[in-house]
């Protein structure tokens, strides 16, 4: 009995046998060539989102440089026409004192009669 059962048995356990070893090489193929696709394609995937990334970045950046380089010619302009203006106002200013103290009646003279004793005396 013992030898019938080793006869019935042995092809189907050499047929599991021969089927775990080929199915596990071809798994084992299928495992590699899923691995190696698999990060090829994550590769590329990660490469283009870093890139559009970047691109975005960059974008930023030079939307701030235009921002400010905008904002400092603005000052620059400000300060120009400051330079500009300024000598000219206190050139009129200055020609408007002198007109104006050289009219007799503008000239200061103290008030004898708000003084005290003690500034009277020292004036």
């Amino acid at each position: 009995m013992l030898e019938a059962m080793q006869n019935v048995l042995g092809p189907i356990l050499t047929a599991i046998g021969t089927f775990i070893v080929a199915g596990g090489g071809i798994a084992a193929i299928a495992y590699g060539l899923f691995r190696l696709l698999s990060e090829k394609w994550l590769t590329a995937k990660f490469e283009e989102r870093l890139a559009a990334y970047r691109h975005a970045q960059q974008r930023e950046l030079e939307h701030l440089r235009f921002e400010i380089n905008k904002l400092m010619d603005r000052s620059v302009k400000l300060h120009q026409r400051e330079f500009e203006v300024l000598p000219l106002a206190w050139s009129l200013f200055n020609d408007a004192y002198w007109q104006v103290n050289g009219i007799y009646g503008f000239k200061m003279r103290p008030d004898l009669n708000a003084m005290s004793e003690a500034n009277f005396e020292e004036w």
